[in-house]
């Protein structure tokens, strides 16, 4: 693929602008660009080459409704809500993709249900390291994203790319402030209740992502009973519902 960087017609400014109504088309309700440089820490898993300069952040909002059913138990609303916003991220992640190659720049889509580590139920790259460095929101005490306007009720996706990326990315401070309410009403006890500033230093110093996981994929079964989610964690978040 042609990797001379943006055409005469398509200036990078203009390619970003592009991309944003792209998203915004296709259902993202926020996103952001940033550079690798600021995950360089964070691991990598897998064979596929992660070396791009820069990086897009997508999020979609998890519906309201669906979030506050998983409050008392397993939601299936909610596993349905993971599925369609899954579609509407990989809709817009395609078509940016093509766009970026159309103005000869190559890119990689890192999907959530990615997991090359299937042992330890790890993704290729931290999604929300990824977020978090493009200005979508901070790491909360329940290890997910939590987002300003959407607090965690959200899902992400991120592409990497060497489109160049030299723009000032606006880091949010955390908001989760003295609250406990994802702690004390997580189904398992798997929050370990990190004080932190900005970001964990690891996924495992937060949560037992593993024991999580796994009672996860319990509740998605084997297709003989109806797929569901846990979601307390997201559910019992007070930012997860707007005043």
């Amino acid at each position: 693929m042609n990797n001379s960087g943006a055409t005469a017609e398509t200036t990078v400014p203009d390619l970003i602008k592009d991309i944003r109504s792209i998203a915004e088309q296709l259902g993202v309700d926020i996103i952001g660009f940033g550079r690798t440089s600021d995950i360089k820490d964070v691991q990598k898993i897998g064979p596929d080459s992660f070396d791009f300069p820069s990086m897009i952040s997508m999020a979609v909002e998890l519906p309201m409704e669906a979030v506050k059913e998983a409050r008392d138990e397993p939601s299936a609303k909610l596993r349905e809500s993971y599925k369609m916003a899954n579609k509407k991220m990989m809709g817009a992640s395609e078509a940016i993709s093509e766009k970026l190659a159309s103005a000869g720049y190559r890119s990689r889509v890192i999907h959530p249900a990615e997991r090359p580590d299937t042992e330890n139920l790890k993704g290729a790259l931290s999604l929300k390291a990824v977020a978090r460095c493009c200005g979508l929101g901070w790491i909360g005490k329940n290890g997910l994203l939590v987002t300003k306007d959407f607090g965690p009720r959200v899902r992400t996706i991120a592409i990497l790319t060497d489109m160049p990326f030299e723009g000032q990315v606006e880091y949010l401070k955390s908001g989760c402030g003295e609250c406990r309410a994802c702690i004390d009403n997580c189904a398992l006890k798997v929050l370990k209740d990190q004080t932190f500033q900005d970001h964990p230093v690891s996924r495992d110093s937060t949560i037992d992502w593993v024991k999580c996981g796994r009672f996860e994929s319990r509740l998605i079964g084997d297709g003989s009973t109806p797929e569901r989610a846990c979601g307390k964690c997201i559910a019992y978040c007070p930012l997860s519902y707007p005043n």
